[in-house]
């Protein structure tokens, strides 16, 4: 499989990039551990990473904007809250042991595209918002 992640996917703030990185990782990781009908305990373990790294990266990212009065900031977080949701759903799903390949598209569609779509309509916002040396 290849990685989703690429650097088209960047904003610019290399400690969120890293972290947008881990995050496709993982949930390329899960996709392919369903895909390869992997233990329960395969999947709990790479679920309950992905479900800690989603909340420490959001935390981390909504106090970035918050903290440089991002005009997106309240946008950011709402979006956040409903990929929580989508996660939680598709966690549930994978617990009750649905349909494996439903779950992969709903990973592919509810989580990965949306991350993508949200990366590059509001993530991107973020940078232009920290001020730099030369603009203080």
């Amino acid at each position: 499989m290849t990685p989703t992640w690429n650097d088209s996917l960047k904003i610019g703030i290399p400690l969120i990039d890293f972290q947008h990185q881990q995050l496709f990782d993982q949930m390329d990781l899960l996709i392919a551990n369903l895909e390869q009908n992997r233990s329960p305990q395969e999947l709990q373990s790479t679920i309950k990473f992905l479900e800690m790294y989603i909340n420490n990266h959001f935390k981390y990212e909504e106090s970035c904007m918050n903290l440089y009065k991002c005009p997106v900031a309240k946008n950011n977080q709402n979006a956040h809250k409903r990929f929580v949701i989508s996660f939680e759903m598709i966690k549930s799903r994978v617990e009750h042991h649905d349909n494996f390949n439903s779950i992969v598209l709903s990973i592919k569609q509810d989580l990965r595209d949306w991350f993508i779509d949200h990366i590059k309509s509001i993530d991107t916002q973020l940078k232009p918002c920290i001020p730099t040396p030369n603009n203080r």
